[in-house]
This record gives C-alpha cells, sequence and structure tokens, in this order.
C-alpha cells in the first residue's frame, strides 16, 4: 500500500510571526565582503607583498614587475578548512612585454603547498580577461599568489581581485548553523528574493545560505539580516 503525506509549503514570514509571538524571536546582521584586502587598488598596493618583483599602481591595476626568479605578489587571507571558495581576478599584459605568460595559485604558505595552480602563456597583449578559480583549503590562512612572466623586467597587471564563499560554481553568502535569512541588502540596498530576481535562499540540509543572482563585486558589502528561534 502506498501512502502519500501531503505538507503545506513553509511561509517563512508567517513563521517568523509564531516567533515573535512566542517571544523567542533573534534577529542578528552578518556583513560578507571580499576576504582580499585591496583589490582593486584604491590605496596603491595596500595588502599585498613583493617577493622578487616591484608593485605599482598603473591605471588602476596592479603592476607586478619581474625582478629576479620567482617573482610575484601575494596576500594571505583567512579561510575556513573544508569549504569552498572562489577567487576571481583581471589580468592584462602590456604590450612593451617580451613575454606574455603567468602563474595564478592559491598555496599553504608564499611559494610552497599549492591547493590550486593555473599557468597560461602566449596571451593575447592590451587586453584585458578575467579569470575564475575554484578552491578548498586544508589550512586556516592561505596565500593569493599572482606570478608574472619569468622574463625580467616583464610585468603583469592585475585587478578587481576577490575570494568569496562558494558552492562549486557561484558565490554564497552562508549563515552560522540555526539562523535564517530573512532581508539582504547589498551596498545599503534592499534585495528581492526570488531565483528570477536579486537573490534565492537555499538550505543544504545544514545551514541556509544567500545566492546572489549577480555575483558581488571585489568592493560590494553584503549584510543578511538573520532570525534564529
Amino acid at each position: 500500500m502506498t501512502v502519500y503525506i501531503e505538507k503545506p509549503a513553509i511561509n517563512l514570514r508567517e513563521e517568523l510571526a509564531d516567533l515573535r509571538n512566542q517571544g523567542t524571536y533573534q534577529e542578528q546582521q552578518f556583513w560578507y565582503e571580499n576576504l582580499v584586502t585591496n583589490g582593486t587598488f584604491d590605496t596603491a598596493t595596500t595588502g599585498w607583498t613583493g617577493t622578487n618583483a616591484t608593485l605599482s599602481v598603473v591605471s588602476n591595476r596592479m603592476r607586478v614587475t619581474d625582478a629576479g626568479a620567482s617573482s610575484a605578489a601575494y596576500q594571505q587571507i583567512s579561510v575556513i578548512v573544508g569549504r569552498t571558495y572562489k577567487l576571481t581576478l583581471d589580468y592584462l599584459f602590456p604590450s612593451s612585454n617580451v613575454a606574455t605568460d603567468y602563474e595564478i595559485s592559491v598555496r599553504e604558505s608564499t611559494f610552497g603547498g599549492a591547493i590550486i595552480v593555473e599557468k597560461k602563456t602566449g596571451l593575447v597583449e592590451d587586453v584585458e580577461t578575467n579569470l575564475s578559480l575554484i578552491f578548498t583549503p586544508t589550512v586556516s590562512t592561505v596565500f593569493v599568489r599572482l606570478s608574472p612572466s619569468s622574463t625580467t623586467g616583464d610585468t603583469a597587471d592585475f585587478d578587481n581581485i576577490s575570494v568569496y564563499e562558494s558552492d562549486g560554481t557561484d558565490i554564497v553568502h552562508r549563515l552560522p548553523k540555526g539562523w535564517k535569512p530573512k532581508d539582504v541588502f547589498e551596498d545599503g540596498s534592499l534585495q528581492r528574493e526570488g531565483a528570477a530576481n536579486d537573490y534565492e535562499v537555499v538550505y543544504d540540509g545544514f545551514d541556509y545560505y544567500v545566492k546572489p543572482a549577480v555575483a558581488p563585486s571585489a568592493t560590494t558589502q553584503t549584510c543578511v539580516i538573520g532570525v534564529k528561534a
């Protein structure tokens, strides 16, 4: 015998109203920002360190000039072990270069312990290109490392560098366990819920998270108002 059970769809607003009436309603703000400091180089190259490289800002991008073996710019960021993250950035190679290649990586140290490495050669000059990398760290601090070509004196320009948590494809904003999203603000503006609107609310069986319809930029500030019983 087959038994069919029908349950009404959960209405989050009605559920919240019930919680208020029970006197157990809690509300809290959760902020989600780019894990990379100064990914748009509005304040020179603050937050970035060069190794065998000279760092400068040219046309609102960070220029990494090769000055020796294993040259790079890097920044250490804090992450959660086992979570998935998405690194995005733009890069460009000036036409004055001899070579047009790079290595972009996320590592456990300034040079070793590679988590993910992306190498390209023979790229088009003076054309800005976007790159995205998905990685899952096994340590709580990682290094984003940007290396120009191995030709001394050559340069690579980088901009709009960001790292956000991801579901493996899209950027997401995960709430702490037991919290549900009520309202979402992006750069101070209230967003509309719905997969066809500004964001979608997803429950993965453990946590709730917000998936923006348009990925946040390197400077986007997102505030999620969470509620808890």
